[in-house]
This record gives structure tokens, sequence and C-alpha cells, in this order.
């Protein structure tokens, strides 16, 4: 197909595949700016694998509802207790993180080995995501979580900065530094529940990293990271799209590829300026 005829299919044939991966990819690559400047990028893995635990789980008869109210009530409860625990002294967060993960990843190979009456590729396939096969409902709860989380964010984005690029300064100000900190956590584990239901825990982990370290690498503002994550989570998908069309590649991997070359090209510039 010429570029026109792949650009035509996309638009007309899986809309929401283009509107979706660009929904899930902004908004993660804005979440992910405050994930990697609060130290915390394993909990991108870590609620996207609850998540899956949690649509795994709507398979049991005990479970049974919708998958994606099952995937945002077990993150959300999982979330909570996280909080709690990423708040504390006494144990490492990289080792909560890293307890959650196997626990979810364990639980998940367990669960999946008692739904007889579901055959497991179809666990699979629900697990993963697929973004070409996004249905307008998944979208348009999708753009629903979208718009109330950037509300939120764009509403306080004083507080949510500062505790996450300056806690201490947050704390010696007078914000409720825990208090923030679920709220947080709580907007992240709904969108990356439900981003993970529509497009799968690859896309989601890449875009909650790779564009926040892309900015971060080549700016030093706050807005212009935030500004220039969003720009990536836009544009990667709108490419890696095309390519994937154009050389009969899998989606998500290759809009994740996309924002990789991205991430490769910031890194270069970053060295270029050093040297």
């Amino acid at each position: 197909m010429t570029p026109i005829e792949i650009i035509h299919t996309i638009v007309n044939e899986f809309p929401f595949a283009l509107y979706g991966s660009v929904v899930v990819a902004t908004i993660c690559a804005f979440l992910g700016v405050y994930v990697v400047a609060k130290r915390v990028v394993f909990l991108g893995a870590v609620l996207t694998q609850v998540s899956v635990l949690g649509i795994a789980l709507t398979f049991l008869p005990w479970f049974a509802m919708p998958h994606t109210l099952g995937s945002v009530t077990v993150t959300l409860i999982s979330v909570v207790i996280l909080a709690r625990m990423l708040t504390g002294k006494l144990i490492p967060r990289d080792a909560v993180l890293g307890v959650v993960f196997v626990a979810s990843i364990a639980a998940r190979i367990l669960i999946m080995q008692k739904t007889p009456r579901v055959e497991v590729s179809e666990v699979e396939n629900l697990l993963r995501g697929d973004i070409l096969f996004v249905t307008p409902e998944i979208f348009y709860m999708m753009l629903g979580v979208f718009i109330v989380a950037m509300a939120v964010h764009i509403l306080f984005f004083k507080e949510f900065t500062y505790i996450s690029f300056d806690a201490e300064t947050a704390g010696t100000q007078g914000f409720n530094a825990g208090a923030w900190e679920l709220v947080f956590y709580v907007i992240a584990g709904v969108v990356i529940s439900v981003a993970t239901h529509m497009v799968g825990d690859i896309f989601v982990f890449g875009f909650l990293v790779i564009p926040a370290v892309s900015a971060m690498l080549i700016l030093r503002s706050v807005r212009g990271i935030f500004l220039f994550a969003v720009g990536v989570g836009v544009v990667s998908p709108l490419i890696g799209l095309y390519l994937a069309f154009r050389y009969d590649l899998p989606s998500s991997p290759a809009i994740v590829a996309v924002a990789s070359v991205i991430l490769a090209v910031s890194w270069l510039i970053h060295l270029f300026r050093r040297g």
C-alpha cells in the first residue's frame, strides 16, 4: 500500500486504535513524569501486573464481573496498600514493589490453571490487549478516565509537582504529602488498570517510563519536561501505527519502539551537550 492508502486504512477502518493509542500514550507519558521523578519507576510495571491479575480473577466463578471493573477493583485495593507501604521507612520501596510484582504474576498463573471453562488463549488475549480491536465502549471509558485524571492534575498541578520533585519543600510549606501521594496513586491505578485492559501491559509500562526519561535528558524546566513527554505520547502512536501497517509489525511493540528511538536521540543530544 502507498502511504496515503495506509493512513486512509488506519483512520477509516481502525479509528479507535488510533485515538485510543494516542489517549493512552499521552496520559501515561504525563503520569510517567511523576513516576520517574518520584523514583518509583517499577511502580508502573507492578500496577500493570496487578491490573492483569484483576482481569484474570474475573474468569473465576466467585469473582464474576466485567473485566475492566475487576481490573480497577483489584488495582485500587493494591494502590491503597502500596501507598501506605511506599511512604514507610521500614522496608525499601523497591523491595515492596518487587514482592507485589512477583506475587501478582504467580497468582495470575495459578488462576489461569484453575479456569478450565475458558481457553488459555482467550485469557492471554485479554491480558495483552489489542490496539487494533479496541471497542468504542472501552475507548470512551478510557477517554473519560483521561479527562478526569488530567483535570485533577491540572487543577492541583502545584501540589502534585511539589510532592514529586521537591518533597522536602512541600513538607515545610504545609502540604499533606501522604494525602496527595494517595490521590496520585489512586489516579495512576485507575488509569493503568483501564489502559492495560485496552492496549496491554508492555505499551502502558513503556509510556510510563520512556517519554519522561527522554524529556529529563534534554530539558530542565518542569513544564518543559511535561510538554515534551506528552509530545512523545502523541507522536509515537501516529508513527508507530503507520510503521506497523507499512511493514506488517505488531502495533504495540512498533509504537514503543518509536518512543525508544526518541529516547536514544535524546540521550545522544544529552551526551553532545555534556561533551
